[in-house]
């Protein structure tokens, strides 16, 4: 069994030469390109940092992540890729030669809970507006509407989703699933659930539990294809008011990919119609809040990474077939 403490200390040891950036309290990702170049986003601006981590550094790093949620990485194997969360930081990489030029880094960085943007501070930095941030909060915290926020990697989703999560009352029993923790629930009468697939705790497994346990509402992190019938199955049975997160381009294309994503999911030896499906689903999801990143060009030449709601829209149904939205 590995020391986590000791590998963490590995980890930080790897990573000193960035050590002030990780400590950069306005950085909030940091990507290490094949070549070394340390790039990092700043304040929605992306730019190189000017450091170079070699490759030796890179690869013990990512090994070491490995080995904190016991898995061992090797070259040339399915196990060359890793995507988890150790010390508050989310890694994602892939060993050389995924890409044959050298190791590849992306690192997130875990704000602390109480340092998290509310849907105030989001009003503020024009992410949305405040006509949109009273509607959600009707929507999904009186009105309990089962919501999904989607949108592209990086996109603000789960920034937005744990704002909008701030304002539910203090009186209500919460569980959430993640595979790291992003969110920060406030509610005193809450479970805070990791998954592990390395020692078999899934999503899917702690669903199930979830649905057993007495929540008010669920929250799954994200919501990525084997976990899906079961989410759709606890988001029918009473559970009003719960939030997931997917990735998608659109608020309608959004109900595609979850169809996509149920259909994987679907107990094995069972068959479920597309129309059958599509009425599921539609009948657990009552709101889609959609996400855009996109760049703008800022003083200096530079260009801004920007996230805003570009939709949200209910559903209210399924029509000849089809799902039928309304675009709020």
């Amino acid at each position: 069994m590995h020391n986590r403490e000791h590998i963490e200390g590995q980890i930080a040891l790897y990573l000193h030469p960035i050590k002030s950036i990780l400590e950069d309290a306005e950085v909030s990702e940091i990507m290490v390109t094949a070549d070394g170049c340390v790039w990092v986003e700043k304040r929605g601006n992306i730019e190189n940092s000017g450091v170079v981590l070699t490759e030796e550094k890179r690869k013990l790093t990512l090994i070491n992540v490995a080995k904190a949620v016991g898995r061992d990485m090797l070259a040339n194997t399915a196990n060359a890729i890793v995507s988890t969360s150790v010390g508050g930081l989310r890694f994602a990489g892939a060993l050389m030669p995924i890409d044959e030029r050298g190791t590849t880094l992306c690192i997130r960085k875990h704000l602390d809970p109480d340092k998290r943007p509310s849907l105030e501070q989001l009003v503020e930095w024009k992410m949305l507006t405040a006509e949109q941030a009273e509607l959600l909060v009707r929507l999904i915290i009186v009105e309990k509407k089962n919501a999904v926020f989607l949108g592209p990697t990086s996109g603000g989703k789960t920034t937005l989703a744990n704002a909008v999560l701030g304002k539910i009352p203090s009186y209500e029993r919460i569980g959430s699933i993640e595979d790291a923790h992003e969110l920060a629930i406030r509610v005193a009468n809450k479970d805070c659930y990791l998954t592990n697939p390395q020692i078999g705790i899934t999503s899917r497994v702690l669903i199930q539990h979830a649905m057993r346990s007495r929540y008010d509402r669920l929250i799954l992190g994200e919501s990525r294809g084997e976990d899906t019938f079961d989410l759709i199955r606890a988001l029918s049975s009473g559970h009003n008011g719960s939030i997931t997160t997917i990735h998608g381009s659109s608020a309608r294309e959004g109900l595609g990919t979850l169809e996509m994503l149920y259909q994987m999911s679907v107990p094995e030896g069972s068959n479920i119609p597309v129309e059958t499906a599509r009425g599921y689903i539609a009948a657990a999801i009552n709101l889609l809040i959609y996400t855009e990143r996109r760049y703008e060009p800022a003083d200096g030449g530079v260009f801004k990474s920007v996230r805003s709601v570009k939709e949200i829209a209910l559903v209210k149904g399924i029509k000849n077939g089809e799902y039928e939205i309304d675009y709020l």
